[in-house]
């Protein structure tokens, strides 16, 4: 299988407790081409080295899929600043930020005067082990590239600044 593959897919996700996190059943199987970040970088690089019909089982570290668990990245609210629908411990929630954008948070705790919010992914500093059925790959044709990251310049350049 080589970048700009197309791979259909059966997985499932545990934790190292056994709890399940993820999966894809037969059903419905994921589906998604290699090479465009679609996926956490680990899993990726490990389906780059599998084969129609081959199953595996392996083990990302925390790096390799949802990065290390910030103690920076949990935020406590005043209670009169947060809207109490859906307000209750567990719960995901979006978060408006200072700047105006909207980041998914959870709540891991609630007192008399403020929520705390985790903004971490329910996943980060967690290692995950992945049992994979690649079911197809559909390799690209002719020399596939990734499609550039655009930064909003030439853009910008179009508009005259």
């Amino acid at each position: 299988m080589k970048l700009g593959s197309t791979v259909r897919l059966l997985y499932t996700g545990t934790l190292e407790d056994g709890t399940v996190f993820g999966y894809a059943k037969p059903a419905q199987p994921m589906e998604f081409q290699t090479g465009m970040d679609l996926t956490i970088p680990g899993f990726e690089r490990e389906i780059l080295t599998m084969s129609e019909g081959e199953k595996k089982t392996f083990t990302l570290n925390e790096y390799d899929a949802y990065g290390e668990y910030l103690d920076d990245l949990v935020e406590t609210v005043p209670v009169e600043s947060v809207p109490l629908k859906n307000i209750e411990i567990g719960n995901r929630i979006f978060l408006t930020l200072d700047d105006g954008t909207k980041t998914p948070v959870t709540i891991i705790d609630i007192t008399r005067t403020d929520v705390v919010f985790d903004m971490n992914h329910p996943l980060a500093g967690k290692s995950l082990t992945f049992e994979v059925e690649i079911l197809s790959v559909d390799e690209p044709e002719g020399d596939w590239e990734p499609p550039k990251k655009h930064d909003g310049s030439e853009y910008m350049a179009q508009l005259g600044y």
